[in-house]
């Protein structure tokens, strides 16, 4: 194990749920579950949800020990035209600042997605260095305003021309300044990362976000438990003293009874809490 000073507060496991995956439907529905069943924080939509839901989530998340995470911020800072780019700079103001309202972590950004070869975009060193000095630092510099942050996730090498590692990611979040923060993905980490704990250690303070997924399958964890090991991970965190959201981001296993449709509620429920199960007991492995 690597020598690392001790945390100033001991790691915690606090599992999340994305929006669209918490049983219920109204907005205390889902906030109950979550408490009811040990959960710690709760990721929001993205788009314009917490600009138009921001004070009803402020009135029921009250008196609950449910923390607000990220929401994510589809985006493209690409773009060769200054303009394009402040268009994207100008259409995340207003959600970071109802995310400060809201007192959630942050928003998720990727830089680029995609192929940069097509015409009208940034080379990838163009566009790094445009994100760090300008598009990404603007953000940050207002995140930081309004006591939040923006949350950079390294992708796939399939889906990003660069921020493929968590060590990357910190790295511009440092350059980037206040109010810049990185997170880790188990799923694209499998594909990038040598350790998952490795990774997390590079990242330090700077992480606040961690989204799960099956390795085997983008899906729910513990449908495939032999290859669903996050042990390692978990000890990075713990290393760090780690106390974000472990957030499930995935799909659901195919329905057997009836394959062309989703599973059934009930079907879900029973395998959320087999998640919390297996992550909990790997938590105290770690």
């Amino acid at each position: 194990m690597p020598k690392l000073a001790p945390p100033d507060k001991p790691a915690e496991l606090n599992l999340c749920l994305q929006w669209w995956g918490i049983p219920g439907g109204e907005m205390k529905e889902k906030l109950d579950f979550l408490e009811a069943n040990g959960f710690g924080a709760v990721e929001i939509p993205s788009g314009d949800w917490p600009i138009k839901n921001a004070d009803a989530m402020i009135e029921a998340m009250k008196g609950r020990k449910l923390f607000l995470a990220t929401a994510c911020g589809p985006s493209d800072f690409s773009y060769d035209e200054p303009e394009k780019r402040e268009a994207e700079v100008q259409k995340f103001l207003p959600i970071i600042e109802a995310l400060g309202k809201m007192k959630s972590v942050g928003l998720i950004i990727c830089p680029a997605r995609g192929n940069l070869s097509e015409p009208g975009r940034l080379s990838g060193k163009e566009l790094r260095k445009d994100f760090v000095e300008n598009t990404g630092k603007r953000l940050a510099q207002h995140a930081a305003k309004h006591g939040t942050s923006i949350v950079l996730e390294p992708l796939r090498r399939n889906e990003t021309p660069f921020l493929r590692q968590v060590a990357d990611g910190a790295r511009m979040a440092a350059d980037i300044g206040p109010g810049a923060t990185v997170m880790g993905d188990f799923w694209h980490m499998g594909l990038e990362e040598t350790s998952f704990m490795g990774a997390f250690i590079c990242a330090g303070k700077l992480l606040s976000h961690v989204h799960i997924a099956g390795l085997k399958e983008r899906i729910i964890p513990g449908v495939h438990p032999e290859a669903d090991q996050y042990v390692d991970g978990f000890k990075g965190l713990k290393l760090i003293g780690y106390r974000g959201a472990v957030s499930f981001e995935g799909g659901w296993p195919r329905n057997p009874a009836d394959p062309k449709n989703d599973l059934p509620q009930e079907e879900k429920t029973k395998l959320i809490l087999n998640m919390a199960k297996l992550l909990r007991e790997q938590w105290a492995m770690a």
